[in-house]
This record gives C-alpha cells, structure tokens and sequence, in this order.
C-alpha cells in the first residue's frame, strides 16, 4: 500500500533542478502578466508551467520523480519527513521548553 502523507511530503527536488523550476516558473508567471500570450489555450498553458514551477520549487517535491524513483535532492538537503515533519519537530521542541 502507498503511504499518500509520504507519496506527497517528501522532498526530492534540490540543486539545478530547483533554480530551473524556480526560474521557468517566474518566466511564465511574468510572461502571462505581460501579456505575452494572446490565446487562451496558450495562457492556460503558461498558468500551468508558472503553477507547477513555483509550487514545486517551494515545496521542493514532484510526484512524478517520486513515482518514477528520482531525488535530485543531495543527502544532506533531501527532509523525508516532509514539511509536516519539520512542523512536528518545533512543536516537540516547544514542548520541552
């Protein structure tokens, strides 16, 4: 069985893999804001490369590289406990204070 929390939280995207995400994201986000693209169907398209770029920069995750097996992420900068696992881990440490 898939553990979905896991599936979803894992942090698997690091060095230029996160620039270029972060970078063709903010591309797209300014090029639709200028107005670059005239049809829909293309500002559509540029609403989803700007989405996925900088949602999956921030969140430094993408399901399909956890699907197909692939971490750019190094050792030492890859959390497998996600976001919510960080967020577990201070609310541990306020609890000892």
């Amino acid at each position: 069985m898939v553990d979905l929390k896991e599936l979803f939280m894992k942090e698997n995207v690091g060095g230029l893999d996160l620039i270029l995400r972060a970078l063709f994201g903010s591309l797209a986000i300014s090029a639709l804001a200028l107005g670059v693209a005239k049809r829909s169907k293309w500002k559509w398209i540029l609403a989803l490369i700007g989405f996925t770029g900088i949602f999956s920069s921030i969140t430094r995750h993408c399901t399909p590289y956890e699907l197909l097996g692939i971490n750019t992420a190094r050792p030492g900068e890859s959390n497998d406990k996600g976001l919510r696992g960080s967020h577990r881990a201070l609310a541990e440490e306020d609890q000892l204070q």
